[in-house]
């Protein structure tokens, strides 16, 4: 027997695994978190990792015994960040000023962590990253 098709079937299998892990690297927004429900946090910024393919905005929220929990909050793109104008350091700048609410669709997976849809300052005004005003009309009653 031929060691040809063996090799080949080798090269195939091990082509085939790696062209579909930067699909994995991915994900979709439906695929990953809870559209049908919202959840909103306050706390304070305490990172942004400005990476691709995703912005994360991590929020320490106390609860009233005074334990913080870190949310892991994913956001839109780097580039659609860009376009809109919206820096790393604005978002910091801003959240000095005291907490900040969050209005996310919850992960399906991790109890602590969301996509954003709405980043509200202090100072009361805010930055609608994806979704509808229903959404956060909903979260908010």
């Amino acid at each position: 027997m031929s060691k040809r098709p063996l090799i080949g079937a080798v090269v195939f299998a091990a082509a085939a695994m790696f062209a579909g892990s930067p699909a994995l690297a991915h994900h979709s927004v439906p695929g990953t978190f809870h559209q049908d429900k919202t959840t909103v946090i306050k706390g304070t910024i305490s990172k942004i990792d400005w990476i691709n393919p995703h912005v994360y905005i991590y929020v320490d929220v106390k609860d009233k015994a005074g334990a913080v929990t870190t949310w892991k909050v994913e956001s839109i793109p780097t580039n659609h960040m860009r376009r809109a104008g919206i820096t790393k350091a604005e978002i910091l700048e801003e959240a000095k000023a005291g907490d900040v609410t969050v209005h996310m669709y919850p992960a399906i997976k991790n109890p602590t962590a969301g996509f954003l849809l709405r980043l509200t300052f202090s100072a009361g005004h805010f930055m609608q990253f994806y979704g509808e005003e229903s959404e956060i009309t909903r979260a908010s009653n």
